[in-house]
């Protein structure tokens, strides 16, 4: 889950700091503590989903103005031993939400996003 919400981090808010908001759908409380505490070096301003608040079609960190996103990764669907696809999920506004299907890969010890899986296209 933490590779996924790390790309999203990265490919949807680019340089902005703004408060995030992880949730990783279907987990328990335990999963979602290990995954924000991974993800807390590269953005320290890591929260549970619950800080955040969709307000009038906005992204807000509960009870005031601040503006936030939220992200989510899950559910996971195993393709291999090595490799996965997992539904991520983008929100900052009405306007500007997202929801892909990633695919994520084991190699050299860790799990890395490879980035959104394309269908459709003939090879």
């Amino acid at each position: 889950h933490a590779a996924v919400l790390r790309y999203e981090a990265k490919q949807f808010l680019a340089e902005e700091r703004v408060p995030i908001c992880v949730e990783v759908v279907g987990s328990a409380a335990a999963v979602d503590t290990r995954v924000r505490e991974a993800l807390h070096p590269t953005f320290p301003d890591v929260r549970p989903s619950d800080s955040c608040a969709l307000v009038e079609g906005d992204v807000y960190l509960v009870g005031s103005r601040v503006p936030a996103a939220l992200l989510t990764s899950g559910p996971i669907r195993w393709i291999a031993a090595d490799e996965v696809h997992v539904t991520g999920g983008f929100t900052r506004s009405r306007a500007s939400s997202s929801r892909p299907l990633y695919r994520v890969v084991h190699e050299a010890g860790r799990w890395v996003c490879l980035g959104p899986v394309v269908t459709g296209m003939p090879l």
